[in-house]
């Protein structure tokens, strides 16, 4: 291109070029010369890249994503916590260094997650990472092991070292257990749990997810389900039990907080709202993923089961209530009428009535209303023909319903 672009900055000068081609060539050089440059300034830049692999951008994302779940204080199983870089270089319950710097082979990490004949001893029960995050664990370990995380990043909390108020946190989530008892309260980097006569803090349930959206006890009282995450980090549900007070399962789950977490009837599923518009349900025994529907064209903020749990109501920023189908992940209907001006904003919460399939919804327009969850009469275009009930408009936002 360059070669190019100096003929015909030599063909500028001459006379005998017509006036509009003389135009086109001027601009043409303009244009050519200034694309040279760029290139040359680019490629310039390019010696100076560090093309070492870092361990805050590119090794510790994929740790919290197939790792931490099971390696963190509140749940380090094998003795082995990978949530600070300190602790995931000391040596676990096997007795060998995790970590050996500069020699991936002599590494147990690196061993435990190299593939052989498509399957690796860690994740445990998992697939095995891909091929590309295989090496860059590899790159990073022969390089140095080192940690290029920030001052901030590299601040962690745990039993020993729990989170510290300097003013009232904002509450997002709350729940009281079946038998009246304990009273789950979303904080920061942790749930904290209160007797509910008011006698005092029982307890402080410490996770990797710094932001808490939803807490909620399973219909038996012996599980609390927390959703959360770090934003543009990743989402997490948390699964504790509620005697011990330990962390029974973590999954991670994309790439930014997740909302409203909610139990099936009989207590084996989770269902979650994330801000990838998906709704998606979990088997809370093994993690493992059994639905995900895309029907939604905003964030998924809450989630509630119909009361045989047959199907799944959830609710987003995109102005609607869905009813899905769990056994066949099918999508059946808009609850909520789709005709503009129906709703005036998106929805925050749903709430169930205890013994019908009716939904209590309520969101960004202030005016809570309840629905029938199945319909009954034909679908008419522009018809809101499952609103049971229409509340009076309170002023600001509704954040929580519950029956």
């Amino acid at each position: 291109m360059v070669g190019v672009s100096g003929v015909l900055c030599m063909l500028r000068d001459f006379t005998i070029l017509p006036g509009w081609l003389a135009i086109w060539v001027r601009i043409f050089c303009a244009t050519g010369l200034f694309g040279a440059a760029t290139v040359l300034s680019s490629n310039e830049s390019d010696t100076s890249i560090d093309s070492s692999v870092s361990f805050h951008r590119q090794i510790r994302p994929i740790f919290q994503t197939h790792c931490q779940g099971c390696h963190q204080p509140a749940k380090a199983r094998g003795g082995y916590i990978m949530t600070d870089f300190a602790r995931l270089l000391a040596v676990g319950d096997s007795g060998e260094l995790p970590i050996v710097s500069g020699d991936p082979e002599s590494s147990l990490l690196y061993r435990q997650i190299l593939p052989v004949d498509g399957e690796a001893e860690m994740p445990q029960g998992k697939p095995a990472l891909a091929d590309m995050e295989v090496e860059l664990v590899r790159r990073w370990i022969a390089e140095g092991a080192k940690d290029d995380s920030p001052a901030l990043a590299q601040r962690a909390y745990d039993v020993e070292h729990p989170p510290e108020y300097s003013r009232p946190p904002v509450i997002t989530s709350m729940d009281t257990s079946p038998d009246g008892r304990m009273l789950a309260v979303a904080g920061f980097h942790e749930v904290l749990m209160h007797h509910a006569d008011g006698s005092g803090l029982a307890s402080r349930w410490i996770g990797m997810s710094e932001r808490i959206q939803t807490v909620r006890f399973s219909p038996d009282g012996r599980w609390l389900a927390v959703a959360g995450g770090q934003a543009g980090r990743f989402g997490e549900i948390q699964i504790w039990d509620v005697e011990r007070g330990r962390l029974k399962l973590s999954v991670p789950i994309g790439y930014d907080t997740v909302y409203g977490v909610s139990w099936s009837p009989d207590g084996k599923f989770v269902a979650l709202g994330c801000p990838d518009n998906t709704l998606r349900i979990l088997d809370v025994t093994t993690g493992d993923q059994v639905l995900q529907q895309m029907t939604h064209d905003d964030w998924v903020l809450d989630t509630v089961f119909s009361t045989d749990g047959s199907h799944v109501i959830s609710v987003g920023r995109d102005m609607s209530a869905k009813l899905t189908e769990v056994a066949t992940q099918r999508f059946v209907d808009n609850i909520t009428s789709i005709t503009p001006g129906a709703l005036r904003g998106g929805l925050q919460s749903v709430a169930r009535h205890p013994t019908r399939d009716e939904v209590l919804v309520g969101g960004a327009d202030g005016r809570p209303q309840i629905y029938q969850v199945f319909r009954e009469a034909a679908r008419k275009i522009g018809d809101n023909a499952t609103l049971l009930r229409k509340f009076p408009e309170v002023p600001g936002r509704i954040f929580s319903v519950v029956y």
